[in-house]
């Protein structure tokens, strides 16, 4: 019986040491502005050649906002910050290749910039210059559509992906 009770002591103070460790769910905190409740996420801009990235991605980090944060996504004229996008670089690398000149993968790079700002003074309280991120995708066929089908999955995939880890390190503040 006393080992008993020791085993539940023990177990207690662990509990309570694991409690109090500071740790948390990522996508959880108060964010760069404690107090902030509207945000306001427009069209990213597009540096780059790909048509149609910059309302995917945009759609993509309000998506995220609208599910897993406390913010209210508003318009413009009514946010409180303006979380602003800028689509910098697209690129791809071969990663596997069958004979001389035959890709049949490739890694599709994406950069972008972010940036949080004040909607009245437009001071800059967060941001996450040159994020890239990568996926690999197929082009191991020769139709056109296949190939077109694949690059686009590539960039959705890379528009949800990035828009999580934006997400999260804006609300923890990093």
């Amino acid at each position: 019986m006393p080992i008993l009770m020791s085993l539940k002591a023990l177990v207690f103070c662990l509990l309570l040491l694991l409690g109090g460790c500071g740790y948390r769910f990522s996508g959880e905190g108060p964010g760069p502005q404690p107090g902030l409740q509207r945000i306001a996420i427009p069209v990213f801009e597009n540096n780059t050649s790909e048509a149609g990235l910059e309302a995917l991605f945009a759609s993509a980090l309000r998506r995220e906002f609208i599910l897993r944060s406390q913010l209210q996504v508003v318009p413009v004229e009514q946010a409180e910050a303006i979380l602003k996008g800028r689509i910098t670089n697209i690129y791809t690398s071969r990663v596997a290749q069958r004979e001389v000149e035959e890709t049949i993968q490739t890694r599709l790079f994406l950069t972008v910039d972010i940036r949080c700002e004040d909607a009245q003074t437009g001071r800059v309280i967060w941001q996450y210059p040159g994020y890239t991120y990568y996926r690999t995708y197929s082009e191991a066929s020769n139709d056109p559509v296949v190939l077109y089908e694949n690059r686009r999955r590539a960039e959705e995939f890379l528009a949800r992906e990035m828009s999580i880890r934006i997400h999260d390190r804006f609300l923890a503040n990093f």
